[in-house]
């Protein structure tokens, strides 16, 4: 069950208005699109963390479409909930394949609705980048379980194909929405500093915290699975479901020509990933 539990404040900024609709608006391309990436990476979370996963109850903060929620419930959890503010990606998590031990509800990452040490271990995959209070959700963590395993782009990483697709983007007229301006400039960076994560999570009151790189290999391997991946996008797919749908096959055949140079291995992400325990 979707419910809106959230408070107004905190880090609901990070997913309120336009970056939740443009999220919400990606929903349906999401899976087929950047999740393939987001999978494999949720798969490598979920295998670092400082505790057992199987048995475990689990929260995914930030959850999506639940990447990390079914790489949690593979590794043997027995129960995740996952939550997030984009209500549209949450209706796809994959509940119905778990019925008995996945739900979802919509919830501030820094106020969550929660009783304290509700779960044996946090999940927050790729959603600290989004957190205006980040260390006031490293505290909502730290209060409501046992362990933290979160994941962020390392700082610095790019890839060819978002040049060569942006490119294509720009002659269709693309320009990057402000809130995605702000996020790259101004919240992503801090979730992407080795120093300032250790330095939030202790601050926040967390012990036994690491911070370590993982270089992965993903599924990614395709000129289409590329330009899907960008395209899919949440700051790019609300402007090509917004062409007609002559404008947006061509958009996508010539993404994929763009993307095809770039493709010849499989896509390489290197994964920060911190790991932190709640202190006893």
């Amino acid at each position: 069950m979707v419910g809106d539990l959230g408070g107004p404040g905190g880090a609901a900024a990070g997913l309120t208005g336009p970056v939740r609709a443009a999220y919400d608006a990606g929903a349906d391309g999401w899976d087929a699109g950047p999740g393939l990436m987001y999978r494999d990476l949720a798969r490598a979370l979920v295998a670092s963390s400082p505790v057992p996963v199987a048995g475990a109850r689990v929260l995914d903060l930030g959850a999506g479409t639940g990447a990390a929620s079914a790489a949690a419930l593979a590794a043997g959890a027995a129960e995740v909930v996952a939550a997030d503010l984009a209500v549209g990606m949450l209706a796809r998590c994959p509940q119905a394949l778990h019925p008995q031990a996945l739900r979802a509800v919509a919830a501030d990452a820094a106020a969550l609705p929660f009783r304290d040490r509700s779960f044996g271990l946090v999940l927050a995959a790729f959603c600290l980048g989004h957190l205006p209070e980040l260390r006031a959700c490293l505290a909502e963590t730290r209060r409501v379980s046992a362990a933290l395993a979160a994941s962020s782009f390392a700082p610095g990483w790019t890839h060819p194909a978002k040049q060569a697709v942006g490119e294509v983007l720009a002659e269709f007229g693309y320009t990057a929405p402000g809130w995605y301006r702000a996020f790259k400039s101004e919240t992503e960076p801090r979730s992407q500093d080795p120093r300032l994560l250790r330095a939030e999570a202790s601050a926040a009151g967390l012990g036994d915290v690491r911070v370590r790189t993982l270089l992965l290999q993903t599924s990614v391997a395709t000129p289409a699975q590329y330009a899907s991946w960008r395209l899919g996008m949440a700051h790019v797919a609300p402007f090509v479901t917004g062409l007609t749908p002559d404008r947006r096959a061509d958009l996508t055949r010539r993404a994929e020509a763009a993307a095809a140079p770039t493709s010849a291995r499989p896509l390489e992400v290197p994964m920060l990933v911190l790991t932190a325990r709640s202190p006893s």
